[in-house]
């Protein structure tokens, strides 16, 4: 099918690779002019594992900022922005963005039916108040003229073409049979594990995609809050524990390890919007609010240890391993704060140059290490912040070390 997608940031683009490997005709679509200058030179814009190996490739009809294009040289439209962090979890303002200059273009438009498919997360509810928006603007009728279906992503940064063709399950939304029929048309040969596939309505698809983040962040809560309080127990050792609790398959060994506070963006703006959907529905998500408070008390069990050294060593910058982004990464956090609440020296590594770069100014602030075992060799104490398990043969006999994750061999 020929495919518009709308948004090539480090979600988008993989996506949009991937459906072109699995036969799409695919047009690119971004308001970014640096992102489009370099696709339209075959280079990418970004690092993400296995980006290269799939980029560039030749069902890429071409790179545009045309929403015109969008609506005349194609089928479907997917949506794939950024939904950022805002007041209630989601600020959807470039996903109204998007589907209004589709809109404008369909009202334009003579073609009989234009399937648009989101996949960016939005809060609950917010579907059928899109469509409307859309019907608004482009004086057609949903269902009659256009179509919408929601194919929200479940997949990681620093993993995200694996995640994306061997998910656990594929779900599409939609509230019809021709809008689900063009979905599973788009997604057809795209998946190498031959994933359960769900159909649900939208609306069923939006509390789905929010729940299943808010459920995991009560499991990381929990087992964060265990290793704290076995924290300094003669005995102990907290990943013995989650070992064989993980054993149990109603639990699973997923998601289930002591270590650092979650952060990134999907995490805490999930949690947030699951708290704004259930005080929408006259309910009090009790539990996501203490599991916000386990996180935060992590991080300051961790900020207070590291605030009592001169030469503080902080080995992973970004949020997560394999992955530049330090937008949320409690990591980028504890940095910020040893310099600006305690003045000390930090030292840091990350085998991601670009990690470095996106803490903007901070990163002009801290020494970048070459290696972790520099990082650790300068350093008073150092702060595993990545479950990195190259790091287990890291020589830590001579500093101080805070390793949650238990990635080293410090006692």
């Amino acid at each position: 099918m020929n495919v518009s997608f709308i948004g090539l940031g480090k979600l988008g683009l993989p996506l949009a690779c991937c459906l072109a490997e699995s036969g799409n005709k695919i047009l690119g679509v971004d308001k970014n002019e640096y992102v489009l200058d370099k696709l339209n030179h075959q280079e990418l814009p970004f690092y993400e594992p296995g980006l290269n190996d799939i980029f560039p490739h030749p069902n890429f009809i071409g790179f545009t900022d045309s929403y015109k294009r969008a609506v005349e040289e194609t089928d479907a439209s997917i949506i794939l922005v950024n939904t950022q962090l805002g007041d209630s979890g989601y600020s959807d303002e470039f996903v109204e963005s998007a589907l209004t200059d589709l809109a404008v273009n369909l009202k334009r438009s003579d073609k009989d039916y234009h399937l648009i498919v989101l996949s960016s997360t939005v809060l609950p509810g917010s579907i059928a108040r899109l469509i409307h928006l859309v019907e608004k603007i482009s004086g057609r009728k949903y269902q009659e003229s256009f179509g919408f279906s929601y194919v929200p992503d479940f997949v990681r940064l620093g993993a995200v073409i694996h995640d994306f063709k061997n998910p656990e399950f594929f779900l599409i939304g939609a509230n019809s049979q021709r809008d689900y029929d063009m979905t599973h048309e788009i997604w057809k040969n795209f998946h190498l594990n031959d994933p359960p596939e769900k159909s649900l309505t939208l609306e069923e698809a939006e509390v789905s995609k929010v729940s299943l983040n808010a459920f995991i962040v009560n499991k990381i809560a929990f087992v964060n809050f265990l290793g704290q309080v076995c924290d300094g127990m003669e005995n102990v050792n907290v990943h013995n524990i989650t070992d064989v609790i993980g054993l149990d398959k109603r639990i699973s060994p997923y998601f289930f390890k002591f270590g650092t506070p979650y952060g990134g963006t999907c995490f805490p703006r999930d949690t947030m919007a699951f708290i704004k959907f259930a005080a929408d529905r006259k309910k009090e998500a009790k539990h996501l609010k203490f599991a916000d408070e386990v996180n935060e008390d992590l991080y300051q069990s961790i900020l207070y240890k590291c605030s009592q050294y001169k030469r503080v060593g902080v080995i992973g910058v970004s949020f997560k391993p394999n992955s530049p982004v330090v937008v949320g990464s409690p990591s980028a956090r504890l940095i910020r704060d040893l310099l600006d609440m305690y003045g000390v020296t930090v030292y840091a590594y990350d085998p991601l140059e670009e990690s470095f770069t996106n803490l903007n100014g901070d990163g002009e602030k801290i020494y970048q290490c070459v290696t972790a075992q520099e990082c650790v060799d300068k350093s008073d104490i150092v702060a595993i912040m990545h479950p990195d398990k190259s790091l287990a043969t890291l020589d830590v006999s001579k500093v101080s070390v805070v390793d949650y994750w238990g990635m080293t061999n410090a006692n």
